[in-house]
């Protein structure tokens, strides 16, 4: 039973609320909830609310923190290339 419970309380740290999310990325909670509503992260319903795995904010920390690099080397190549 205690294994049980454990397990549970694991899996509930790994779930966020639209609040939770939207504080860690610091961002709106309506921008959080339009890209749950649009699919762009993926989470799902739970009564009237979101439910957010925590490896998915880390899979839209990633991919953004991967687009910044892209286009920061984007910049560094447009300018090597300008001189």
């Amino acid at each position: 039973m205690v294994i049980a419970t454990r397990e549970v309380s694991r899996v509930m740290d790994e779930i966020l609320t639209v609040r939770e999310v939207a504080e860690y990325l610091k961002l709106s909670r309506t921008t959080v909830w339009r890209w749950c509503h649009a699919g762009k992260l993926k989470a799902f319903k739970v009564g009237r609310g979101w439910r957010i795995h925590r490896a998915e904010v880390g899979k839209i920390v990633g991919q953004n923190s991967m687009a910044t690099h892209r286009a920061d080397k984007e910049e560094e190549s447009a300018i090597a290339l300008s001189k």
